[in-house]
């Protein structure tokens, strides 16, 4: 309990420094559609080490501090993009939490994430915002982009699981 806390405030810092304060790019350029940046690693290393129920909980809880600390866009806080934040970390979880780093499980938590949940979502939350003038406008523009990203997301989801198997996972084995 004390090691995921621990853990979940660590992730929370990451997220907010790594989406708030790095550049982050869109896909396509100007069209705002896909943002590319490393809360997706964040959230994978997140549910791989502290289950899915926790990884969902710092994900919502890192992107309201997140708007609170720094806003973009309209600065409002939107449920939706919230929700998202932590459907994809709960996906990350259930795919990744206690087992061993394998190139498929990363592949098939990125293409979860990218395809099954931020895909749909983020073209329903854009034609509620009234960014696209319908769903299927921004579904169909991002479906490429996002798909294009599934296999460079989950080769660095192996290659952080992989540098951090061995120190970490001993000790996360040792202490649960």
């Amino acid at each position: 309990m004390v090691r995921n806390m621990a853990l979940a405030g660590l992730f929370i810092a990451l997220d907010v420094a790594c989406t708030r304060m790095l550049p982050v790019y869109y896909l396509p350029p100007g069209l705002f559609l896909v943002r590319v940046g490393l809360q997706f690693l964040i959230f994978a290393l997140a549910g791989w080490m502290v289950g899915p129920g926790w990884a969902m909980g710092l994900a919502m809880a890192s992107d309201l501090l997140g708007v609170m600390i720094n806003p973009t866009g309209t600065g409002q806080i939107f449920p939706g993009f919230t929700l998202t934040a932590g459907l994809s970390a709960l996906a990350y979880g259930l795919l990744l939490y206690r087992k061993g780093p394998k190139l498929w499980r990363a592949l098939a938590a990125s293409a979860a994430h990218m395809l099954a949940i931020a895909l749909p979502l983020t073209s329903l939350w854009n034609q509620t915002l009234g960014y696209y003038p319908t769903f299927w406008a921004s579904f169909w523009l991002a479906l490429p982009w996002r798909a294009a990203l599934v296999l460079p997301h989950a080769l660095l989801i192996f290659a952080a699981q992989k540098a951090l198997d061995r120190p970490v996972g001993r000790w996360l084995a040792n202490a649960g």
